[in-house]
């Protein structure tokens, strides 16, 4: 089979981690979540290799990456979307915000090695990728619910805002970077509704389309 990368966008608590991490165990590749993205983007982390020693990360190729896109080193950022490194030409002052710093380790990702990417808008940054599969991830409220009382211990009525404002912080995030709307399925190749197929039925179907479009 050629080299593929499987990007998943997810509603929070549907499932759509689990999904990536399963579907990733069953083929026998990395799987790369937004937390290992924003390890890797964190100052601190990339000057003393602290990255290296996670278990998330260690021996993988994420971290050997982000080493490789970012060699000098880096400032730590005041916010999340700005970091400022010195370039020796001319000693310019370049702005490169961490989306960008991350579109740059997805792409490389995508190009040496099959793998699933969860989240970090990785469906519009490999658009252009032919062996990318793309999906989204959602489910019904109450099944969402469900799934965030094993972890959230909030009245009904709080914790069904909260999941409503997570959503609304993964929309605003992927419009701010991509000006796309993150749920218009015209973005994706594959829409799953974990309440009706379930977590096997998704990485099943994942897997399926997989071999439909890549042999």
């Amino acid at each position: 089979m050629e080299k593929f990368v499987v990007t998943i966008a997810r509603e929070y608590c549907s499932g759509g981690q689990k999904i990536g991490t399963r579907l990733a165990e069953e083929l026998g590749v990395n799987c790369y979540n937004s937390e290992m993205f924003r390890l890797v983007s964190k100052n601190e982390n990339m000057q003393d290799d602290h990255v290296a020693h996670d278990d998330r990360i260690k021996d993988t190729l994420l971290f050997d990456v982000a080493k490789e896109i970012y060699s000098e080193p880096l400032p730590t950022p005041h916010i999340d979307d700005v970091l400022t490194t010195k370039i020796a030409d001319d000693d310019m002052i370049y702005i490169k915000n961490i989306y960008d710093y991350q579109s740059e380790i997805i792409a490389e990702l995508a190009n040496r090695e099959s793998c699933i990417i969860i989240g970090r808008c990785a469906n519009y940054i490999l658009k252009g990728n032919p062996n990318a599969i793309n999906v989204f991830v959602h489910a019904p409220i109450g099944f969402k619910m469900k799934r965030a009382q094993s972890r959230h211990y909030m009245p009904e009525a709080e914790l069904r805002n909260y999941l409503a404002k997570v959503d609304e912080r993964k929309a605003d995030y992927y419009f701010k970077y991509t000006g796309c709307e993150w749920t218009d399925i015209k973005n994706y190749d594959l829409s799953l509704n974990t309440e009706e197929l379930g977590i096997s039925g998704c990485v099943d179907l994942i897997k399926k389309f997989i071999e439909i479009k890549l042999g």
